[in-house]
């Protein structure tokens, strides 16, 4: 007989242990972590103040967190507040939605807990509040919980399918995170049970490798970090040991395989072992994201070399340019059937890749461990192509819908989805499309945590972005300055005292490689860094109040090529400036002009110009779209497959391109990142 919510509530408190100290509010706390070179900064230490991020964190606020509230609250969209009621009195009811489905309610929670810190709204304490009651109503005694299973009274663990570790792993980091952000500790002690129920069971009634989709790794060695109980931090180090011990070989017909020990789930081969990217995007990006942060606690040469071999794999010849890494939607790796992965070595197609929003979050997650472990700027450079291009187009500027997969090339503007793998149009989460969504939300409510560093010498900046920040550096001393800027529109950034302590402090600025040099200045006067080290430059002294570092990029748009081993793109360029991506929309070309008759000049000016034309979205006004003389030579679809090649000179017109984030959200639109170049000098004849 399942124990009342109260009666539920009170044991949980009673069996909680006890913390590792005073909790801090960290998001990923490496803070007494032995072998991170940086320190996080609590997460009240740092607040946005105005520009590109301050105004998606107020939309996030304002629009986007009520609104996930009410798709997942709502019966006939989300369907996740009753099935928390219906795993609490089966009888009562019946679960409706994909396996997953609880996660939805656990990164509301995160994102809520988020928000919270710097609003204090009652509204959303209470929501909060209610979810927690649900959440504890509906765990079973022995701290399993997933509705999934627990609302049918199913068997469990029969299929990894049924993601029942993925959603204790969820549960388990929303615990932490709550308890860490808010102070409360009604949340906690359900994750601790769902977590000592994990460490009890997994490596002896449940195979690891039904941690297939692993977010229970971060889940684990965060309540380590927390709770200081080394049990945690063993059951996530089993999960990754036992990655690949039991490697099977699945005939090519098999349609329905059992995934166990196939590349599907990063288990043909030992993680120590791997060379390759290989399979499910989110369940690669999340694997070695939890495997750095067993990394942080526990030296391992040989782990840490693999996941140096695996991020080189992923960012030099799997990734896309927008930061994508899931080029199948469907397709076989070592005669095994995977979905929505990797595809082989500069295999990157631009209308049929998958990149499934989630997968994108995971590489930024996974940067920042390895960011941690290792500042280098050229690993902020990948989390900043995630955060402006990867991540962030999978949000519509509204801050109402949402893309499930981030394709870079659509050819026809009346698309139709043809299949469960085709979520090209932007919409709203479904029972069967809520993990891409909730992550963003967590994502954005949370990405202030991810902008600076520190260490005993002072503060790391690797993101840029109008706030304010405040830290500790020792004893009575105070760091305290305020980053002003309209990046990524502009690349001039200030960064103004206001407190300091009476001793040289480092500031370590990142440098983009996009940039190619940068130049620094204090106070008006010139300065060169004392030294640039792994792409951040150095500047120390002693600071004064009023003081200014200054910090200036060039952000002239750019033509990018690809690796000429990727076919998808051969003789097409794409265009940057600063760290955003741009594309052409069908909407922007002259009557009668097709996505696909549009050239780019290879001397081509582009001028910067504020404001997104036909847009009515609130984010329109400050995004900046480039125009430029584009060439355009028309070649109709239709008829022979294969033709003679047009003759006759390009046309010359005005040619618009738009931010890739801000695509498709004029209406229905064809759209292409990567266009043909017409090489117009540097031709020997």
């Amino acid at each position: 007989m399942k124990p009342s919510r109260l009666a539920l509530v009170v044991f949980l408190g009673a069996t909680l242990p006890a913390l590792a100290g005073t909790p801090a509010a960290f998001v990923v706390d490496h803070s007494r972590s032995p072998h991170t070179v940086l320190r996080p900064l609590p997460f009240e230490a740092v607040q946005w103040t105005n520009g590109f991020w301050a105004e998606r964190y107020r939309q996030l606020v304002e629009v986007t967190l009520d609104e996930s509230w009410r798709l997942l609250a709502d019966p006939a969209r989300g369907h996740v507040l009753d099935n928390f009621r219906v795993a609490a009195r089966p009888e009562e009811g019946a679960f409706v939605g994909v396996a997953w489905q609880d996660e939805w309610l656990y990164k509301w929670l995160e994102a809520a807990a988020s928000v919270w810190t710097s609003t204090r709204d009652p509204v959303l304490e209470r929501r909060m509040d209610e979810a927690v009651a649900l959440i504890a109503a509906a765990q079973e005694a022995d701290g399993y919980l997933s509705t999934n299973i627990t609302a049918k009274r199913a068997p469990r663990f029969q299929r990894a399918q049924d993601h029942e570790l993925y959603n204790l792993g969820h549960l388990i980091l929303a615990g932490v995170v709550h308890h860490r952000l808010t102070g409360k500790n009604n949340l906690l002690p359900v994750a601790v049970r769902a977590a000592d129920y994990a460490c009890r069971t997994v490596g002896v009634t449940v195979k690891p490798s039904f941690a297939h989709n692993p977010s229970i790794l971060m889940g684990l060695v965060e309540l380590y970090r927390l709770t200081g109980q080394r049990r945690y931090l063993e059951c996530a180090q089993l999960i990754v040991d036992r990655r690949g011990a039991e490697p099977r070989k699945q005939p090519l017909w098999a349609m329905q395989p059992d995934i166990h020990g196939t590349d599907f789930i990063q288990d043909r081969v030992p993680v120590r072992d791997s060379r390759e990217i290989v399979g499910h995007n989110v369940f690669f990006t999340y694997l070695y994201t939890g495997t750095g942060d067993l990394l942080a606690e526990t030296p391992d040469p040989k782990l840490a070399g693999a996941l140096d071999r695996l991020w080189t794999d992923l960012t030099q010849r799997r990734m896309f340019i927008h930061g994508g890494v899931s080029a199948i939607p469907v397709g076989l790796s070592n005669n095994a059937p995977v979905v929505e992965g990797a595809g082989a070595p500069y295999q990157l197609p631009n209308a049929t890749c998958y990149n499934e929003t989630c997968g994108q979050i995971g590489v930024f997650l996974w940067g920042y461990r390895r960011l941690a472990l290792r500042p280098e700027a050229a690993i902020a450079d990948v989390m900043e192509r995630e955060m402006y291009n990867g991540i962030l187009a999978c949000l519509g500027l509204a801050g109402k819908s949402w893309f499930y997969r981030a394709i870079l090339r659509r050819y026809d503007a009346d698309y139709q989805s043809a299949g469960w793998t085709d979520m090209a149009l932007r919409g709203q989460p479904g029972h069967n499309q809520i993990c891409c969504p909730s992550n963003l939300l967590r994502t954005i409510a949370q990405l202030s945590a991810y902008l600076y560093s520190q260490d005993a010498a002072g503060l790391w900046v690797h993101h840029y972005g109008g706030s304010r920040v405040k830290l500790t550096l020792g004893a009575g001393e105070t760091l305290a300055c305020e980053q002003v800027t309209d990046y990524p529109w502009s690349g001039e950034v200030q960064f103004v005292l206001g407190e300091a302590p009476a001793r040289p402090v480092a500031f370590r600025l990142r440098i983009p490689g996009w940039a190619g040099k940068a130049a620094l200045a204090v106070n008006g006067t010139a300065v060169e860094p004392e030294a640039i080290v792994n792409g951040y430059a150095t500047v120390t002294r002693t600071w004064r109040q009023g003081d200014r570092l200054a910090l200036s990029l060039p952000c002239a748009p750019r033509l990018v090529t690809a690796d000429p081993r990727v076919e998808e793109v051969r003789n097409q360029v794409a265009v940057m400036r600063g760290p955003v991506l741009y594309c052409v929309e069908s909407r922007d070309l002259p009557p009668g002009t097709e996505v696909p008759a549009v050239f780019v000049p290879s001397d081509i000016r582009l001028t910067p110009e504020k404001g997104l034309p036909g847009s009515p979205e609130a984010l329109a006004h400050s995004t900046v779209i480039l125009r430029g003389g584009g060439l355009r030579r028309p070649d109709p679809r239709g008829g022979d497959l294969y033709r003679s090649a047009p003759a006759g000179a390009f046309e010359t017109f005005d040619l618009r391109l738009v931010p890739y984030f801000a695509w498709a959200n004029r209406g229905r639109s064809a759209m292409s990142v990567w266009l043909p170049v017409v090489w117009r000098e540097g031709v020997s004849r």
